[in-house]
């Protein structure tokens, strides 16, 4: 009765992601996209795409990955994400297939003896080396110490000092210069000169040079995760942490144009 019952939740499941991924499949479609430029999009694989138009879930990961996938594909199509994993009501369990509780019990036990001699090796590891760098370098202890207030403890007398020309600062090519960097996930939408030059999800590490002659605006998900320079100006946040926030960038002032009070998505 039990392999029957995760048989028939194991259909039900089949039945509810063939239904989404018909809603994606067709949307999609409709708007012109290919599976490639949703992929550059969503940074999500062409394959994982297709696996979920298809309703194929033996190619998918688990069910609770597979959720943020569809959630963050469909919000990407601008369809509601949480309603269309809301249409998979099938419980975690279903989505594993059943195995022999013998093999469980040993899959649940070997990573556990493999954390600990990891532990182990690394404590002895860092111990070695903190070891080898105090025994190689004994003349650092013998050093007197410097007085803050003496300040001839820091001048070398033998070498002239000579003056260090300053820095012209370069001309920019455009009125309007942003370098953006992201430190967490955020979705954004950035429109030069009226026309719009990206709109998606981008990843903590990305950098955008983003240059324009009227106008620049950047209107992003999570503000708190984008760091921007205007016009070589001092790196600052573009707003708060989880709030989305739109800023006008212009060759005369910099104006804020619209807040809104909004929760970052989880990806």
């Amino acid at each position: 009765m039990k392999t029957k019952s995760l048989v028939g939740r194991s259909a039900d499941c089949q039945e509810q992601l063939v239904e989404v991924g018909h809603i994606l499949q067709t949307t999609r479609q409709t708007q012109g996209y290919t599976l490639e430029s949703m992929a550059t999009r969503t940074f999500i694989r062409p394959s994982l795409l297709t696996a979920i138009e298809q309703g194929n879930f033996h190619s998918l990961p688990e069910l609770v990955y597979l959720r943020g996938l569809i959630r963050r594909y469909g919000e990407a199509l601008g369809l509601d994400g949480e309603a269309l994993v809301g249409r998979l009501s099938v419980p975690t369990s279903t989505m594993i297939h059943p195995t022999r509780s013998k093999d469980f019990s040993a899959a649940q036990l070997r990573p556990l003896h493999l954390y600990f001699t990891y532990i182990i090796v690394l404590i002895t590891a860092i111990s070695g080396l903190s070891y080898l760098l105090r025994r190689n370098a004994p003349e650092l202890s013998a050093l007197p110490p410097l007085d803050p207030l003496n300040q001839s403890q820091l001048q070398t007398p033998s070498t002239p000092s000579t003056p260090v020309p300053k820095a012209q600062p370069t001309p920019l090519d455009s009125p309007i210069e942003v370098e953006m960097t992201l430190t967490s996930p955020s979705w954004l939408r950035i429109v030069t000169d009226g026309t719009t030059e990206f709109e998606g999800i981008l990843q903590p590490g990305d950098t955008r040079l983003l240059q324009a002659k009227e106008a620049l605006t950047i209107r992003a998900g999570n503000a708190g995760g984008v760091m921007v320079s205007y016009n070589n100006n001092p790196v600052t946040p573009l707003g708060k942490p989880g709030m989305v926030e739109e800023v006008t960038y212009s060759p005369d002032s910099i104006g804020k144009t619209e807040k809104a009070k909004m929760v970052s998505l989880a990806y």
